[in-house]
């Protein structure tokens, strides 16, 4: 699968729904402490993730972080995601894919074997289509 298509929320940050549909690059499957198949991706495009009051902001990536007149945020472009049910997972021609997601707040992740935990953020409840089959015909 080299890429899917986030098409809607049953739980998350306006920043995320308000930019959807969004695409997501496929990078590779890793291995969790708790389950073999969480998939690191990369948004289409970046996103300001607006932290929540009493975010530890000294978890994020110095280069990902930023202040403006709103607040603090994270710039995310990576993310993790497992399927929402044990059983499901990314296949060709999926729809409508229930999934967990979670921001990458330091992109060190990428050089990592298995998922740290530390590194994210569970931010959403998802709903995803396989790439090639939500792109228009």
């Amino acid at each position: 699968m080299p890429g899917f298509v986030l098409t809607r929320l049953d739980l998350g940050p306006a920043e995320l729904e308000s930019a959807l549909p969004l695409r997501a690059d496929a990078l590779r499957v890793m291995p969790g402490s708790d389950r073999p198949d969480y998939l690191l991706a990369r948004f289409e495009r970046p996103l300001k993730y607006r932290t929540p009051v009493g975010f530890d902001m000294a978890r994020a990536d110095p280069a990902l972080r930023g202040r403006d007149e709103h607040g603090d945020f994270v710039i995310v472009q990576g993310i993790v995601v497992c399927a929402r049910f044990v059983g499901q997972g990314f296949t060709s021609g999926m729809r409508d894919l229930a999934i967990n997601i979670a921001y990458v707040i330091d992109n060190s992740l990428a050089n990592d074997a298995s998922v740290d935990f530390t590194k994210l953020e569970y931010v959403a409840v998802g709903f995803i289509d396989d790439a090639e089959v939500a792109a228009p015909a």
